[in-house]
């Protein structure tokens, strides 16, 4: 068994699921719908398994079905192109048949695609991140330890004024200016 990518209808993906090993390129995904008033169920067609795996960095991957087309036009011209190639070779007579043909496999395109529009990729990558909790509790304990110096400031200073006022009251007890 091995991993393959169930899609919708239009080609996003929608999870993952096992298929046999042998299992390759597109495959329809099918259900019965419920038969009614004695009529037969009818099968239709409501997404498709892709047994190719998904790119990393996509945000929402969507296979792109033209792409994939393309290259099976492409890969059966190149197989019609070599078994043309291969009937010549074998209707040349033996020693004038030189190198055997040899199939040419088009290059593979990348099939999946990003299915979520730029705008939607830039807001998610523009977003403010959430702080980490270690971070909030920094900023915090920085919050309280300035509270924490302007109270002994203001501590510091009215303890000034009580003894300012102190005095003041002591010289003029002891007889100096009233």
């Amino acid at each position: 068994m091995k991993e393959a990518m169930l899609i919708d209808l239009e080609g996003f993906y929608v999870e993952p699921i096992l298929v046999p090993l042998s299992q390759t390129g597109i495959t329809e995904n099918r259900e019965l719908l419920p038969a009614e008033d004695g009529e037969e169920p009818e099968e239709i067609v409501t997404g498709y398994i892709i047994a190719e795996k998904v790119p990393n960095g996509l945000f929402s991957p969507r296979w792109d079905f033209a792409v994939w087309e393309d290259y099976q036009t492409e890969l059966a011209d190149a197989q019609d192109a070599y078994d043309q190639a291969l009937a010549d070779w074998y209707a040349l007579p033996e020693e004038e048949r030189g190198e055997r043909p040899v199939f040419a496999e088009p290059p593979r395109p990348e099939c999946w695609v990003e299915g979520m529009p730029q705008e939607e990729i830039d807001a998610i990558r523009n977003a403010p991140q959430p702080i980490s909790e270690m971070e909030q509790l920094r900023t915090e304990n920085l919050e309280l330890k300035l509270a924490l110096a302007e109270l002994a400031e203001a501590q510091q200073t009215d303890k000034l004024d009580v003894q300012l006022a102190l005095a003041e009251l002591a010289e003029i007890l002891i007889g100096g200016d009233a």
